[in-house]
């Protein structure tokens, strides 16, 4: 049977032949960028630090490798010798590459599992360990050290893995069949780095199983579509309320399904919505700055808004980095001596000082930045779909080798979720855009500087925002590390309240009260560390969207009014929600599909 399964296998790789050589001659190509070129050179000088730093403490790493010898033979002793159950090493809380029955019950593979493990933990503890290495040097070989030995897991391969071994044998080779098809056509829609299937991108429709809370765009230009939500009330809250999504994802993260829409669920409560869709731009939106997100996107939308409810104020909410460009509208409003047309911010998950980024900064240094910026001005854009498999690849046993033996190995059909559909429905962000947000945010950290960042001609300061600002960040977040977040709120003026979520970037924010899954911290006080914030907040069971929505009341006027009208004559309805510019796909032309 098994014969029979590889003479179909080699028919099959015969069949794709000539597509693989090309892939080949593609990652040979990738290979020769200037930002390969530069992780080289970047890890080549890392790692020659890393060794003179080892040579210069023989007795420590003498130490450390007496140690390993001494668990390994510990190992080898409980499997083989007494054939314990007890694991000498085991994996970490939430690692579920191991979780098949077989890993443990099997003598030659729990072997393996704990030699591995063993080896991932020496490993990195001995990075760890090595004193006088510059700590983000130090950052970085441990980022890619995790990186690599996570790639090379055994559970990652047939021959290593009971579960996949099992599998193949019953299945006479099909599910390597059905994998090595799944693979094909994942190469086919990837950019020049493999983008895993998460979800089946086919079962889902916008505006009909997602993204389906009624409403009509009411705005658009070359930036952005302004949907106002239709309301579920018989009156609404008398200030409207502006959603700033971040412009590296698409709005409707916030707008999935009726049972976690906080879109839905704020208009259930009575507020006014309003929701920017940012375009997806292609090489024509090269010259797009990070300004330009405020200028002709955020006070465009104010301004519209402002027109069709007839008031003077808005509220207004920012995720993730279209906080960062709602602070800066702010700030801009502050510099332009404007009145005050917002009346309080919100920030999800939002980054305004970036001196603590979290994983991410693995890629800031000088030289790295230096290549993509080259990389982003050739094509004219950062492709959105390499973006994706970076953020994946900053938790890559659960967003990225998971799928990969899953679809691959298994041969298992993706499942359907809303979330991880949106997910795979990536964004690009322009050349001019993400070499700024590098290079200017991220690496110079000027966003809370004294003139560090112009915006429409004049210099922003966020020490000029006054007025009340809500942030909301939560404990496991990998992308905006919420220390980091803390930080950025100690730079802004006015009334601050800080509010910790539970769970991650995702799934802390996107907690929809009925499920009752995530709690939050709560304090009166804004203290000047992070870690002494937490030691005196309290912790709150549900959704912290409650807490937010008591928090927004109070910038309404007690009596509610009736509806406002959908658009206007200045700002007349162009066409239902949720609009052309997400629908948007990669690879994308110029032209709206």
């Amino acid at each position: 049977m098994l014969q029979n399964f590889f003479s179909d296998y080699l028919v099959k790789l015969q069949e794709t032949n000539q597509k693989w050589w090309e892939d080949l001659e593609l990652s040979r190509a990738a290979a020769n960028t200037p930002l390969n070129k530069a992780m080289q050179e970047i890890n080549l000088e890392d790692t020659t630090k890393l060794f003179e730093s080892a040579a210069n403490q023989p007795a420590a790493m003498l130490k450390i490798q007496a140690e390993w010898w001494q668990q390994q033979l510990e190992i080898w002793q409980n499997v083989a010798l007494i054939g314990s159950s007890e694991d000498v090493v085991k994996a970490e809380k939430g690692d579920k590459r191991f979780s098949n029955e077989e890993w443990q019950q099997d003598v030659f593979f729990n072997f393996i599992k704990q030699s591995y493990l063993l080896f991932s933990k020496t490993y990195l503890e001995t990075i760890d360990s090595i004193e006088g290495l510059d700590e983000k040097a130090k950052e970085r070989i441990s980022f890619f050290s995790r990186q690599a030995i996570n790639a090379l897991s055994p559970s990652n391969y047939i021959a290593t893995n009971p579960e996949l071994l099992k599998l193949t044998l019953e299945q006479n080779g099909q599910n390597l069949l059905t994998g090595l098809e799944q693979l094909k056509a994942d190469a086919e829609a990837s950019a020049d780095i493999l983008k895993i299937r998460m979800t089946n991108n086919n079962a889902f429709r916008l505006g009909e199983d997602v993204a389906n809370t009624a409403g009509d765009v009411v705005y658009q230009n070359e930036l952005f579509e302004l949907i106002q939500y239709r309301p579920l009330t018989p009156q609404v809250n008398a200030t409207p309320l502006l959603i700033v999504p971040p412009f590296i994802n698409k709005y409707y993260i916030l707008d999935l399904r009726e049972k976690n829409s906080m879109v839905r669920w704020l208009l259930e409560q009575g507020h006014a919505v309003f929701m920017i869709s940012w375009r997806n731009p292609g090489a024509e939106q090269r010259e797009v700055e990070f300004g330009d997100y405020v200028t002709e996107g955020v006070a465009k939308a104010v301004s519209a808004i402002e027109e069709i409810t007839g008031q003077e104020q808005i509220n207004a909410a920012g995720y993730c980095i279209g906080g960062t460009v709602l602070a800066s509208t702010i700030a801009y409003y502050a510099a332009k001596r404007m009145k005050k047309r917002i009346k309080s911010a919100s920030f999800f998950t939002t980054l305004l000082d970036f001196s603590q980024p979290g994983e991410v900064g693995a890629y800031i240094n000088d030289t790295i930045i230096g290549a993509i910026e080259a990389q982003n001005n050739a094509k004219g854009y950062m492709d959105g779909r390499s973006l994706s498999v970076t953020f994946s690849l900053l938790r890559e046993n659960s967003l990225y080798w998971n799928y990969y033996v899953d679809n691959y190995l298994k041969g298992a059909s993706p499942v359907d979720f809303d979330l991880l559909y949106w997910n795979s429905d990536s964004t690009n962000v322009t050349a001019q855009t993400h070499n700024f947000m590098l290079r200017e945010l991220y690496l110079n950290n000027k966003l809370v500087q004294d003139k560090g960042v112009k915006v429409g001609g004049v210099w922003i300061d966020l020490n000029k925002i006054k007025i009340p600002s809500y942030f909301v960040s939560t404990k496991e977040d990998h992308i905006a590390l919420w220390q980091g977040t803390y930080r950025g709120a100690l730079n802004v003026g006015g009334n601050k309240t800080f509010v910790l979520g539970e769970s991650g970037h995702i799934a802390g924010i996107v907690n929809h009260p009925s499920k009752e899954k995530y709690g939050y911290w709560t304090s009166d006080n804004l203290d000047d560390s992070a870690d002494e914030w937490l030691t005196n907040a309290q912790h709150n069971n549900g959704s912290w969207w409650k807490h937010w929505d008591e928090w927004l009341l109070t910038f309404n006027d007690k009596e509610k009014v009736e509806p406002f009208p959908v658009g206007s004559e200045q700002f007349p309805v162009l066409r239902s929600a949720p609009g052309d510019y997400v629908k948007q796909v990669l690879p994308i032309e110029n032209e709206l599909k």
